[in-house]
């Protein structure tokens, strides 16, 4: 019957529908940095927009930052070869461009909005792993740097860099034991966004055709600021230096980073203002001739590492003679970062956009939908902002009693991120590794007995102990369509398989209370069993997410 009922209205409906907006533009903004990054911030000041007399979408609007990935050895040396060996695929990026970004303050007409928040990158990240669809991946993935990590292909060493996830070669395996499989595919598909490469030649039936660059060159890819490699050059002992790098264009839609920007409604005259502190890690990687066998990050703003190096083994990571040394780097800008240290003259300005921009829907009414929308110019919505509180290096198998706030109104959820300590991952903290997916991710750490306590209450009945309790009963419902209610059409990415390995989000809806409730302030606990041996450390990286109210006056951007 609901066939029929479709085939009806299809029927009925009107063979054409009237303009809401007879004109609709981007408009694009440069930040204040003039294309130097070096202290790890970009300040985008939207006066020009607010000056347009147009409608702004502030939901709809995107940045690009530019990026550039370098990989160099130490020193000059005739084993890193990498127009040789063609190591396009050695080293890529954690899923999601938004890595890149630590914190984001939003300033609206000169008043805090949004906050700066250490670490919005994993709160970010979660809500894309439970809010995007597989089709969502599909049609926006390669755009904003997302596709998933394979939740299985983990890998521990306590002696050597400890976790890992970068096989990228998408392998199952039958033939080595127990492993669940070998080959991060979501790696690997990050890869294909940013690796093309004109030199290398293409595929016919005969063996390889002539290269890419016949069809569409570097000089083509510079132009449309295409991601791509743009620097491959082999190191020759004692003389110059291997480098590899690519130059990317990271798209980063506004909505992903700031909940108060994809809540805004179309608004003329308002000022935005946005700060953002910026991840430019480098790594000094240490080969023994076969694989890599230890890492030493320098993360200025100790944030997530947005980049991964590849396996050497058992993924198409680079090989390098004993005793030397890889040295990694993401700048924003056209520079690799001057902490890397890269040999002089290995590295150079990439060949894309120098400075971060802002790009904006600017919309334009018919009258008649605009008299309709300013009938009730005041719009007033709920935004969700967070709190950050960390639980550092606990003892695995303890008992966690925890007050994470003496007190927070209007709470909508407690997320809990398990990520091991850098005492149990060989010196470097799991989401500050380049060889794991780890602040894309969590690390494989399961917590039972596990509860959140509202001024003393409990806010489940009874304390989960159960992974599938966990799943079925929070996770799987959090940010999908009809709350995951109905088949057919949902949304979300993860699923019990991988909640149970490196997707390993503990969430807990805190929203359900009397409406008279919502403007009391009120502690929250924590309480958990670590469940993993006593012989590993864990930081448990905690945010607690709550709503904002907001009113503006849409025709003038006044905050009411």
């Amino acid at each position: 019957m609901s066939a029929d009922q479709l085939v009806y209205d299809m029927a009925s409906a009107p063979s054409e529908t009237p303009s809401v907006f007879v004109k609709k533009d981007y408009f694009s903004v440069l930040d204040d940095q003039n294309g130097q990054y070096s202290g790890n911030q970009s300040v985008l000041q939207l006066s020009s927009l607010a000056n347009s007399n147009r409608y702004m979408d502030y939901k709809g609007s995107y940045m690009t930052i530019p990026l550039v990935l370098s990989m160099t050895t130490d020193a000059g040396s005739n084993d890193f070869l990498p127009a040789t060996n063609n190591d396009n695929f050695s080293m890529g990026l954690k899923n999601w461009f938004g890595h890149v970004i630590h914190s984001v303050q939003v300033d609206f007409n000169n008043s805090t909005a949004q906050q700066l928040t250490s670490f919005q990158s994993i709160w970010n990240c979660f809500r894309l792993h439970t809010t995007l669809s597989f089709d969502d991946v599909k049609t926006q993935g390669s755009s904003i740097g997302y596709y998933p990590d394979t939740a299985t292909s983990w890998g521990y060493d306590a002696d050597v860099l400890g976790l890992s996830n970068n096989n990228n070669k998408p392998l199952a395996n039958s033939a080595l034991g127990n492993k669940q499989a070998i080959g991060n595919e979501g790696l690997f598909k990050r890869q294909q966004s940013i690796a093309y490469d004109p030199t290398i030649a293409t595929e016919v039936d005969a063996g390889n055709g002539d290269a890419f660059s016949t069809m569409f060159s570097a000089t083509n890819a510079n132009n449309m600021y295409r991601s791509h490699v743009f620097r491959k050059v082999d190191g020759t002992a004692g003389g110059v230096v291997g480098t590899l790098q690519i130059a990317i264009t990271a798209k980063i839609m506004s909505k992903h980073i700031s909940d108060f920007l994809g809540k805004l409604p179309l608004v003329k005259g308002a000022f935005v203002k946005l700060t953002l502190n910026l991840n430019q890690p480098s790594a000094t990687l240490t080969h023994d001739g076969t694989k890599i066998t230890a890492q030493s990050v320098n993360s200025p703003l100790g944030g997530v590492c947005p980049f991964m190096v590849a396996g050497s083994v058992k993924g198409y990571g680079p090989v390098i003679a004993d005793a030397d040394n890889l040295i990694v780097s993401l700048g924003v800008g056209r520079n690799p970062p001057t902490s890397a240290n890269h040999p002089a003259s290995s590295v150079q300005a990439a060949p894309l956009a120098t400075s971060v921009e802002f790009h904006a829907p600017a919309y334009t009414f018919a009258p008649i939908f605009e008299n309709a929308y300013l009938s009730s110019p005041i719009k007033r919505f709920k935004y969700e902002d967070f709190y950050n509180y960390n639980i550092i290096n606990q003892t695995g198998g303890s008992r966690i009693t925890e007050l994470l706030t003496n007190g927070v109104a209007d709470q909508t959820r407690v997320l809990v991120c398990p990520f091991l300590n850098s005492t149990s991952n060989d010196g470097t903290s799991a989401f500050q590794s380049c060889v794991s997916t780890d602040g894309a991710t969590t690390s494989p750490i399961q917590l039972n007995e596990f509860n959140i306590l509202l001024s003393g209450a409990n806010v489940l009945q009874q304390n989960y102990r159960y992974t599938y309790e966990m799943f079925l009963e929070q996770l799987k419902s959090t940010g999908a369509v009809n709350g995951g209610c109905v088949d057919g059409i949902t949304s979300g990415m993860i699923d019990q398989l991988a909640f149970e390995n490196i997707y390993a989000y503990h969430v807990v809806d805190t929203s359900r209370m009397l409406d008279v409730e919502r403007a009391v302030p009120k502690s929250v606990q924590l309480l958990a069993n670590l469940q993993c041996p006593s012989t590993l450390s864990v930081d448990l990286y905690t945010f607690i997410a709550y709503n904002n109210d907001f009113a503006v006056d849409v025709l003038t951007g006044a905050r009411v």
